[in-house]
């Protein structure tokens, strides 16, 4: 169940219209129900449709309104994307003002383990989701978006951007997203004919658990890194590296989503949600 933001109440986004991908589970389910809780009219797109209808379905219960409608669509091809798209616009009457590109999936292996037709697979997937997923839905959004108000484009990125072992691709996915971001700013920028549309991207590290943490994904990991489930498993030793000592709750993410959606001059910027382990200085 999502957790109510310490914005509760305040309807900080009363009249503004989001879509957040990947919005079924996890982080994206959290965003889109803080998103609604805070006033927004929410398209909640999910490739799997039982999970977009429960997630919309619990926003609307939650608030009791009909804040958030269910969207099907696979963000990792681009054919895919025209029908939801198309109900957006249609449901939207054109414009939103609140983009939050969530969807990722990750699949750990080593280099060598890409030589495996199976991995080498699987290694195309998360490029064609995390990373072209990223770039189409730019492309479907950003005419929408240049008719919202003080419009905004989130990617959710990973704090693994900066390399993770056992994670080549997945990291080389969320790395990319640094220069899908600069480059949007730059094209989306102002100019005499059209309004700018601002790009963000959040990198998170240590959280709570979703569905890239699962049994599944440890024992994955585990092996990609040449170890056991119990040693990658072990939250103490997580939680040790990190110096607030704790991970990060999804809830703080969609805090976070919030704040640049309101923050009308913040363009460009990478937020890290880390509690301070990935700090550079």
């Amino acid at each position: 169940m999502p957790e109510k933001s310490r914005f509760s109440g305040k309807n900080l986004l009363e009249g503004k219209k989001g879509v957040v991908t990947g919005a079924g589970l996890g982080i994206g389910r959290q965003i889109a129900y803080t998103l609604a809780e805070q006033g927004c009219e929410v398209a909640v797109l999910d490739y799997k449709q039982e999970l977009a209808k429960e997630a919309a379905g619990l926003i609307n219960r939650e608030f009791n309104c009909k804040k958030a409608f269910p969207v099907v669509g696979d963000v990792s091809s681009q054919s895919s994307l025209k029908k939801p798209f198309s109900e957006i616009e249609r449901h939207f009457n054109g414009s939103i003002d609140i983009f939050v590109n969530n969807a990722g999936i990750n699949h750990p292996a080593r280099v060598e383990d890409l030589l495996d037709e199976k991995e080498a697979k699987a290694a195309l997937r998360l490029i064609n989701v995390n990373f072209l997923g990223t770039y189409w839905c730019a492309a479907f959004a950003y005419p929408l978006l240049l008719k919202g108000s003080d419009p905004i484009f989130i990617m959710m990125g990973s704090a693994a951007s900066i390399g993770s072992e056992g994670q080549g691709i997945y990291s080389g996915t969320k790395a990319a997203l640094r220069g899908l971001l600069g480059t949007l700013v730059k094209e989306w920028g102002a100019t005499s004919e059209k309004q700018p549309v601002r790009v963000s991207l959040i990198e998170p590290d240590y959280i709570e658990e979703t569905a890239l943490r699962s049994q599944q994904y440890l024992e994955a990991l585990a092996k990609s890194r040449r170890t056991t489930v119990d040693r990658i498993g072990n939250d103490a030793v997580a939680k040790a590296k990190v110096p607030l000592q704790r991970e990060g709750k999804l809830i703080e993410i969609a805090e976070k989503v919030v704040m640049m959606a309101l923050d009308t001059y913040s363009n460009g910027n990478v937020e890290i949600l880390s509690g301070g382990k990935t700090v550079r200085v």
